[in-house]
Formats: C-alpha cells, sequence, structure tokens
C-alpha cells in the first residue's frame, strides 16, 4: 500500500513540472494534476484505513473436557495468562464437558452465530468436528512452526493433507509405587526392575504381598462407576495379552480378568477403590501404595513428593506392555471472528519451551513434539516412563464416537470387574459373551 501511496505522489511531481513548461498546455496539465492528485488522496486513504484497521484484542477458546482445580489455575493463571502478556490481549476460556463442546460448536456452525476461535478437544471425542467442516484447515501454519510433531494421531486429526488438529499432548498408563512398597517386591526384582517395566504376573503378587505385609489392600483400580475410568487400565491389561478394546471375549482379556482374580484372593485392592476415578488422592494420603494408572494423576502424586514414589513403564503381558491413549489438540474454529489472533495462538503453543511448561506442569503429560522429548533429563520421570513405553507397548485410541452411549460401555467394564471382586474368579464364557452382547448393542452402525 505504501508502494502505491509513493508512486501516486511521483506521478503528481511530474504533472506538477510539465504544468511548468508552457501555458499551451495549461487546461490539459491542470486535469491531469486534478486525477492526479484525486488518485494520490484515494490511496492515502486506502493506506491510512488499512493501517489503522484495529487487529483481534480478545481470543476466545472453547476448553473441552473437565479439568482438575489445580489444572484450571496453571492454565488461568499461566499458560494462558504468558499469551496474553507477550501480545498484550486478553484470553477468555470457556469450560465445558466434551459432550456440550460438541453441541455448542454445531450450533456455532449452524447458525452462522461463530464465537469461539480456538477449541480444545481430545481425540476420542474429535470425529464430530472433522467430519462436519467445522474446522480451518492449519496444515501450513502448523508446517511453518519448524516443530516435528508425532503422527501417531494424523489418522484422527488430519484429512487427506489437510490439518485440522494440533496434538498438545497425549498420555499412556504407568505405574506407580510408593517407595515404601519395595520391601515387599516379588523375590529377585528391583526398584530398578520397576523402572524398566515388571511383568502383570510380578506386579500381582507384589500387590498380593503388600496386602500379607501390612494387613490391607494398597493397590487399586480407579472403580468409581461415577464418571468411571475403570475400562482405560482394564484395557492396557488385555492389550499385553493380546485382546482387543473394547472386547470381553478374548483370551488376552481373561487373563488380564485372572489377574485381577488373583489380586482379589489376595486382598490386595484398597477397600475404598470404589469411591475414585483417580489414584492422586489414596496415593497422597498414604492408602495406596502400587497402582496402573494414567500418567497425569500419577504424575500429579509424583511432582509433588518425588522423593517418595517409584514411577515406571507399564507392567508387560505375553504380548509386551498395553495402553490406551489420547491426544489433546488444538484447531482454529471455521470462520473465526479473531483468525489472527488464532493463528498466533497456535504458533506459541507450538514452541518446545511453551510445550514443556504446560506438559511438566499438568501431571507429567507425553509431549508430541521431538524437541520436548529429545531435551528431557532425569527430574522428568513421568515423562520419560511413558516415552520409554512407546517403542515395545500395544496402544489403542478410545473409539468412543463409534458408539451410541460411551459412559454405558464404561459400565459394562464396571460389572465385569465387579463380579471378579465379588466371585474371586474369572466369569463363565457365556457370562462374557452376554457382556460382550450388550457392548454390540451399543455400537453405532457404519
Amino acid at each position: 500500500m505504501k508502494k502505491k501511496l509513493i508512486a501516486a505522489m511521483m506521478s503528481l511531481s511530474m504533472v506538477a513540472a510539465l504544468a511548468g513548461c508552457g501555458s499551451s498546455n495549461n487546461e490539459t496539465t491542470a486535469a491531469a494534476t486534478t486525477a492526479a492528485t484525486t488518485a494520490a488522496e484515494t490511496t492515502a486513504a486506502d493506506t491510512t484505513a488499512a493501517e489503522t484497521t484495529p487487529a483481534s484484542t480478545e481470543l476466545k477458546l472453547t476448553y473441552s473436557g473437565t479439568p482438575e482445580v489445580h489444572e484450571k489455575e496453571y492454565l488461568v493463571n499461566e499458560y494462558f495468562k504468558a499469551f496474553e502478556e507477550e501480545y498484550g490481549v486478553k484470553v477468555t476460556v470457556d469450560f465445558v464437558s466434551q459432550a456440550d463442546a460438541i453441541k455448542k460448536i454445531q450450533s456455532e456452525q449452524d447458525t452462522g452465530n461463530i464465537v469461539s476461535d480456538i477449541l480444545y478437544v481430545d481425540t476420542a471425542n474429535m470425529a464430530p468436528y472433522v467430519n462436519g467442516g467445522w474446522m480451518e484447515d492449519i496444515s501450513a501454519i502448523v508446517d511453518a512452526t519448524g516443530s516435528t510433531y508425532t503422527d501417531m494421531y494424523d489418522a484422527i486429526t488430519n484429512d487427506g493433507t489437510a490439518r485440522y488438529f494440533v496434538p498438545n499432548s497425549f498420555d499412556v498408563y504407568i505405574t506407580i509405587a510408593n517407595k515404601k512398597a519395595l520391601d515387599y517386591l516379588p523375590e529377585g526384582l528391583t526398584e530398578d526392575d520397576v523402572v524398566a517395566g515388571i511383568t502383570w504376573e510380578q506386579y500381582a503378587q507384589w500387590a498380593v504381598n503388600i496386602a500379607e505385609g501390612e494387613g490391607e489392600g494398597k493397590t487399586m483400580m480407579p472403580a468409581s462407576m461415577e464418571g468411571s475410568q475403570l475400562l482405560y487400565p482394564m484395557a492396557g491389561m488385555s492389550l499385553a495379552y493380546g485382546g482387543g478394546f473394547p472386547e470381553f471375549t478374548s483370551e488376552g482379556f481373561k487373563s488380564a480378568l485372572g489377574l485381577i482374580a488373583q489380586m482379589a484372593e489376595g486382598n490386595a485392592f484398597y477397600a475404598e477403590q470404589d469411591q475414585y476415578t483417580a489414584v492422586t488422592e489414596p496415593l497422597n494420603s498414604g492408602d495406596v501404595w502400587l497402582a496402573f494408572s494414567h500418567m497425569a494423576p500419577a504424575g500429579t502424586s509424583y511432582n509433588a513428593a518425588p522423593n517418595s514414589y517409584v514411577i515406571g513403564a507399564a507392567p508387560k503381558g505375553s504380548e509386551g506392555a498395553g495402553s490406551t491413549s489420547g491426544a489433546w489438540c488444538y484447531g482454529i474454529q471455521k470462520g473465526a471472528p479473531n483468525q489472527d489472533l488464532a493463528e498466533k495462538f497456535i504458533e506459541y503453543i507450538a514452541r518446545p519451551e511453551v510445550n514443556y511448561d504446560f506438559c511438566s506442569n499438568y501431571g507429567g503429560a507425553l509431549s508430541p513434539i521431538a524437541e520436548v522429548m529429545d531435551q528431557l533429563d532425569s527430574e522428568d520421570a513421568v515423562m520419560r516412563a511413558g516415552l520409554e513405553m512407546l517403542a515395545d507397548t500395544t496402544i489403542s485410541g478410545v473409539p468412543s464416537t463409534e458408539y451410541s452411549d460411551w459412559n454405558a460401555v464404561k459400565l459394562l467394564y464396571g460389572k465385569v470387574f465387579n463380579e471378579v471382586l465379588d466371585t474371586k474368579e474369572v466369569p463363565t464364557d457365556d457370562y462374557l459373551a452376554g457382556i460382550q452382547t450388550d457392548l454390540e448393542a451399543l455400537k453405532l452402525a457404519e
């Protein structure tokens, strides 16, 4: 625009010079002068308008999911605050459930009343956003950042050459143990073995040993049926023996149930585990000494008292380790009213130092950026444990969008788990076949 203004002013100067050469051309010259002056004024006005058009000053973000209080405080007071301070803008965050987020964005797209610029969505709930055409293609923005992202989730975040979401963190299930439990390790095992990953048979025996030595069960699974998370560690155990997820009839799943039955028979489980969806509080109180846990809640306990715990890879079965995994991702909503600021945010979160800060402060989630994972040191025990699992772990995504009611799927796992606790044995094939039938009834038609 400035070049156009300079060109117009040069034209005006040339016309004025010609006007002084002779009176015979005065009328023509005057007309040209007037035209040039008008052109210059118009160009100057365009330039002024462009230069004074205000950039966006507020970024509106819809954050699906329900973070814990301490997590929300970190996000608002540190993570988003740093972006605000760098760009001199305001970030407004709407924390909503995953189901409500889908309804909210669908409504914005259907009505054309676009409010949210940035969306934070997990891979298990991403399909409606991608399939609905609600997202901008951010491929060029992500590529320009120079950060090297994992391709583990490309089949979900991308569609062909278009990228609609970029991972901000991902997770797996790991082992966490209070160091007091090391006294009860099965013979021949050491702390180093726990870090590298023991077998599920050794884990089960360890849990029983602890119960016998302490007079009470001190291992747990997140057995609360309210917002149940129980299916995920059960799935990890099954995957380690060649089972699938979700499913209830494979030999791999029955092998996992056999280990749960062994721990139940040895009274190894924490008596109040059915009150919890995460291990953090029982670990912190000392009521639980051993758990196979999602990285974030385990990492919260470890980071608060790193000298009190041992972090290790997931236990191994006949097929190696197993874990479910999902990623939390950011994307720009199509039609975002603050597109310029939204693009700056995608660039901001791609910085290795910013991503490391998030992953290390959010319980120890895994970074999807290679430049972050290459820089970990001994203090990053939670991230290291997860990273070391990736080479030999069977990892399953969370296919929640393939079922009409994912919570109902969760409750089926709870039903099987409680059956094992009650009977202290693996349910019959007929019983498991009935549960599988219930699962199939929840599956959406393709």
